[in-house]
This record gives structure tokens, C-alpha cells and sequence, in this order.
């Protein structure tokens, strides 16, 4: 093995590690690695510690398919349940790490400058506005896989052997979320580039079959599920708060920025925005100008379509603003820092320009780093199995809580009630008084006391 790619394999294995360290040691109070996700443990740990692989992976939650989160989950069932915390948030954080990784090699065949492959690879698990709701968390991986998923698409590799390696990428991607068909049109212009179609043809073809596969179980076995009715006109609004004017901001300044500001400024800035991308993309190469443009068409689609499905309700509230629904703006976001990074590659002097972004975007990002989250008041998943094990060892045991959306069964998803020899551990986020639990693990005694 030659010097050249000894030091690129020990670079590559630095910043994997390095990343997947700083997404479980971001925010204030307890960490990701010492609470437990809604659905990581609800969902994923609970089916894992009472099925197989094979089936845990056929089974839908929210009416897909979500198989890199089964895969993640389930090795966490073979472990010590004291460790489920932070097996589950290292996890979840590796693979964010390696599809930054996948960004920075992809990005070689469109992008020149250094600052710009190193731009769409650190924003990964750096984004400031992941921080509030998916940063670590299991559940939100397929928001990452799809952004893997363009990259490849964007960018094929040119060997057959590559191409099965983004086959497999986008394959997975496509069975972790249906909605991995909206970066699609990356695979146009990876094709139209390609030196060899047919080849670059391999991976848009296998990832068409796994999303007739969702499809399928999206037909046949899907939970519908809306948050309030959906009012289109709100939606290009609601991209220019949550991306536009929230890529400028970061988290912790949007919601005094829109308070004190509305919409007026919400319009202002997506003109302004509007204006420098046309002018930009008018003076950009034909390369960059297709980055740039399926980037941007990705990115709008990816937060219409999966807000409209969910309803627009509460993303425009002023008075009382909240970053709820911040993992539908991930994927958005990355793509349209894809489409800054496209448009500023070739402007000189690059240094410069490179360095405008990095001050830019590093002063948002400590900003947000310790900005508070869904997970910052716990519950500390330690603190918790300490009390179950406590409550395993009285004499007498009170009644345990029964979480309402646990386990599959047929077309929806079923409570899990805790038998007579079996302890119910809350996970984050804990509902307000007196409303029903959502998610909790329900773990045998015997478990917890290992």
C-alpha cells in the first residue's frame, strides 16, 4: 500500500471518529449518548429485544420501511440494557460520520475547490439546525440517506464494481424512506455526465425497484398519519423561514429574528436570495450550474412534499415559534448548502471565498452548538435503569405504565403491556402531565438486573 493512500485511509478514519465524537457531545445538559430517543428505544429496542433481524426488518413504523435503522437497532439488544444509550446515539452518529465521508469522495467529480468538498462534507453532522430534534437519534437517519443518496446518484463512480457499492447505497437509503425518490433527479445529470451510461444507470435502477418495494408496503400496510391540515400557499413560506432565512441565521437567532421581523423579512430575503442565485448561476460553468440547479430543485421538493404531507399547521406561528419539525429541514438544507458550495466553487480568489464561508458558517455553528433540544432535560437513561432496577428489587412493584405506540401489529402499531415480571423505562421526550406515554422500553427484570 503506497504513502498516498496509507494517509488517506488514516485522514479518513481521524474524521469518522472525530465526527461521530462531536454529534454525541453537542448541546447542553445531558448528552446523546446518556438519553434514549422517542423511537430508537420505543420502537427499534423494543422490537429488537423481542424479534429477529429478519422480521424486525420486513416490519414498517409510520407505514415504511425503515431498514438502516433496524440494522442499527437491533446489535443493541444483544448488549447490556444499561448501554442501549449510547450503543443506539454512537450508532446513529457513525453512520451520519460515514455518509459525511461518502459526500467528501463524491464531491471530487463535480466540485474543484478544497474549501467547497469540505463545505458539503463537515455540514453533515455539523448542520447547526440539526442539533434541536435529530442529531444522534436512530429514527432520523433516513434524512441523512438521502443525501447520501444524491451524492451517488450526482456523482456515479465509473467502474461496475463502484456502482455496486452506490447501488447498495441508494438501496438502503430507498428502503429507510419512500421519500428518497425526491433526489432522483440527481441521477439525471450523474447519467447525462457519465463517460459510460449504461454503467451509471446501475444504481437509478436499483434504487426504482427498493422504492416499489415501499411502495408495496406503503399500500398495503400503511398507518396514515397527519399533524394538521395542509395549506399550500404556506409552503413557500415556510422553505423561506425554515431554510433560507434559517441557513443565515442559525437556530438559536431565527426565532427572534422572525418574531420580531414576520414574513416582511422572510420575503426580502428570498428575493435578495433569488436574485444572487440567478445572478450566479448565469456566470457559473455548465457543471456547476447543474449542481447547483438539481440541488436546489432537491431541496425545495424535500421540504414541500414531506410538509404537505404532514400538514403546515404550527411552522408559521409567530408569537409563540417553535423548531419543532426541524428533521423536515435537514435534508433541505444540506442540498442548499450542495447549491452555495456549486455556485462559489470556481470564484476567485478561492481562499477568499473559502474562507468567507468557513468564518460564516463556524460562527453559526458555535452559536448553536450548546443551543438547548428535545433531549436536553432527559430523562438520563443511566439515572432511569438505576430506578428500574431498584423497582425490580422491592417487594412490591407498582403498577407500570403501558406506552401507547410501541409494537407492530397488523396495519398499526400496538401498546406493549408489561407483564408481571416486567418494568416500564420512559424515554425522551416525556410527555407534559397528563398526557397519554408514547414511547417507553418495557424490559423483562431480568434484563434490567444484568
Amino acid at each position: 500500500m503506497n504513502r498516498g493512500r496509507t494517509a488517506t485511509i488514516a485522514a479518513s478514519v481521524a474524521w469518522v471518529l472525530a465526527a461521530t465524537w462531536l454529534q454525541l457531545m453537542r448541546g447542553p445538559g445531558l448528552r446523546a449518548y446518556d438519553v434514549v430517543w422517542a423511537e430508537d428505544g420505543g420502537v427499534f429496542l423494543n422490537q429488537a429485544m423481542r424479534h429477529s433481524l429478519w422480521h424486525n426488518l420486513v416490519t414498517p413504523h409510520a407505514g415504511y420501511l425503515q431498514v438502516v435503522a433496524k440494522l442499527v437497532g437491533q446489535p443493541v439488544a444483544a448488549l447490556p440494557l444499561s448501554w442501549a444509550a449510547a450503543a443506539l446515539a454512537t450508532g446513529a452518529a457513525l453512520v451520519v460520520a460515514l455518509i459525511s465521508l461518502l459526500a467528501w469522495f463524491h464531491s471530487g467529480h463535480v466540485l474543484r475547490s478544497t474549501w467547497a468538498r469540505v463545505l458539503v462534507t463537515v455540514i453533515v453532522p455539523l448542520l447547526p439546525q440539526a442539533g434541536f430534534e435529530v442529531n444522534a437519534a436512530v429514527n432520523d437517519l433516513h434524512w441523512y440517506l438521502a443525501y447520501a443518496a444524491f451524492w451517488v446518484l450526482l456523482a456515479p463512480p465509473r467502474s461496475p464494481a463502484g456502482q455496486v457499492g452506490s447501488a447498495a447505497v441508494v438501496a438502503l437509503a430507498a428502503l429507510s424512506d419512500p421519500l428518497t425518490a425526491l433526489v432522483l433527479p440527481a441521477a439525471v445529470v450523474g447519467i447525462v455526465r457519465a463517460p459510460r451510461r449504461p454503467v451509471a444507470c446501475i444504481a437509478p435502477a436499483v434504487m426504482v425497484v427498493a422504492l416499489a418495494v415501499q411502495g408495496w408496503v406503503h399500500l398495503t400496510r400503511a398507518a396514515g398519519y397527519r399533524a394538521s391540515e395542509t395549506v399550500a400557499g404556506e409552503l413557500p413560506s415556510i422553505y423561506g423561514l425554515r431554510v433560507v432565512l434559517s441557513a443565515l441565521t442559525g437556530d438559536r437567532l431565527l426565532g427572534p429574528v422572525y418574531q420580531a421581523a414576520g414574513l416582511a423579512l422572510v420575503a426580502v430575503v428570498g428575493v435578495v436570495v433569488t436574485l444572487a442565485a440567478a445572478l450566479l448561476l448565469w456566470r457559473a460553468e455548465r457543471v456547476a450550474r447543474q449542481v447547483a440547479v438539481v440541488a436546489l430543485v432537491c431541496s425545495v421538493a424535500y421540504l414541500v412534499v414531506p410538509v404537505g404531507l404532514r400538514g403546515t399547521g404550527g411552522f408559521l406561528e409567530r408569537a409563540e415559534f417553535s423548531l419543532n419539525g426541524s428533521r423536515y429541514t435537514v435534508v433541505p438544507l444540506l442540498l442548499f448548502w450542495v447549491a452555495v458550495a456549486a455556485l462559489l466553487d470556481r470564484l476567485r480568489p478561492r481562499a477568499v471565498v473559502g474562507g468567507a464561508v468557513a468564518v460564516f458558517l463556524g460562527v453559526q455553528v458555535l452559536g448553536d452548538w450548546a443551543g438547548s433540544s428535545v433531549r436536553t432535560g432527559g430523562p438520563s437513561w443511566r439515572a432511569s435503569v438505576a430506578q428500574a432496577r431498584a423497582a425490580c428489587a422491592a417487594p412490591v412493584r407498582a403498577p407500570q405504565p403501558v406506552p401507547l405506540v410501541a409494537e407492530e401489529d397488523g396495519r398499526y402499531a400496538a401498546p406493549i403491556v408489561p407483564g408481571p415480571d416486567d418494568v416500564t423505562i420512559v424515554v425522551a421526550p416525556v410527555p407534559p402531565p397528563g398526557e397519554p406515554l408514547l414511547f417507553a422500553v418495557v424490559a423483562p427484570c431480568a434484563e434490567v438486573r444484568g
